[in-house]
């Protein structure tokens, strides 16, 4: 059983190849007293295996009971939720990342570390059986974190498992049941987790509609039917929301904070912001309590 506190240090991101992995977490579960977790996304990949007991997840659908040796991966922005036994917890771990390009252009060739972690986005939803030696791995990166090997060698295991899990072409298991009611509420509920993620500061929306597996005319078609706004207009609603928040907080230069709200060039960054709230991004600083 893999078990231990993982370094602070672990955290943070990793380039491997063309690739960025931001490791968010190691987490070692045993829920004592959890009966349920409520149906919800996130914007991170997460990979739960199970070393002793049983619980049970759900993808829309009905649950699937998860026992001991056997895992299950959620993509970002798949809608899950968990049942447990609060007296007789399962113990198992989670992991949970994230994956970008290193460069803008990266990405898709052979041998490439990232269009194999990107392609994890289309995993088929369910229960596996580990034949793959994951268990292994995992029970490997807590040995190495408690025997104070290099921060780089771990952080290289960890990434290790999530290749070992991107080389899985077919595997043998559970399949989810399709859920009863693919809900326009679900539907929407995945966009705004996608397009509220700030590790996104370059996402669009082709690239959203990539992420979801529909064409970009249906994913606007739909959007625009079901709240009656644009999504290109929603996404820039988040952006100019961002970017206030970033205006009163800080005193970062209007170049960085279009950068990092994601408009790109600050002239395009003041057009919106005008257009909107009628000033630009640097009156509206100078007219902010405190300001001279």
């Amino acid at each position: 059983m893999a078990s231990g506190i993982m370094p602070d240090q672990l955290y943070g991101t990793v380039r491997v190849n063309d690739a960025v992995i931001e490791i968010i977490e190691v987490l070692e579960e045993q829920p004592w007293g959890a009966r349920s977790c409520p149906p919800h996304t996130h914007a991170w990949f997460e990979c739960n295996y199970i070393y002793e007991g049983s619980m049970k997840t759900g993808f829309g659908g009905p649950l699937l009971n998860v026992g001991a040796g056997e895992f299950f991966l959620v993509p970002a922005g798949a809608e899950h939720r968990h049942e447990y036994l609060p007296e007789s917890p399962h113990r198992g771990v989670c992991l949970r990342w994230t994956v970008a390009p290193a460069e803008p252009a990266a990405g898709g060739g052979a041998g490439s570390v990232y269009a194999a972690l990107e392609r994890l986005r289309e995993w088929q939803l369910g229960c596996y059986e580990d034949r793959f030696g994951l268990g292994e791995r995992i029970i490997r990166l807590f040995e190495e974190a408690r025997e104070a090997h290099s921060l780089a060698s771990v952080q290289l295991t960890f990434v290790q498992i999530l290749l070992a899990i991107a080389a899985v072409r077919h595997p043998e298991g559970r399949i989810a049941p399709a859920a009863a009611d693919q809900s326009d509420t679900a539907f929407l509920r995945k966009i705004e987790v996608y397009l509220n993620d700030e590790r996104a500061e370059k996402m669009n929306v082709r690239r959203l509609a990539d992420a979801l597996h529909v064409s970009y005319n249906h994913l606007a078609r739909k959007y625009k039917r079901l709240t009656g706004k644009t999504i290109v207009g929603r996404l820039t609603e988040i952006r100019l929301a961002r970017a206030l928040d970033l205006l009163q907080r800080t005193d970062a230069s209007i170049g960085a904070i279009a950068e990092v709200s994601g408009f790109g060039a600050a002239h395009y960054f003041s057009r919106v912001f005008k257009e909107v709230y009628g000033v630009s991004p640097k009156t509206y600083r100078q007219a902010l309590p405190g300001q001279t």
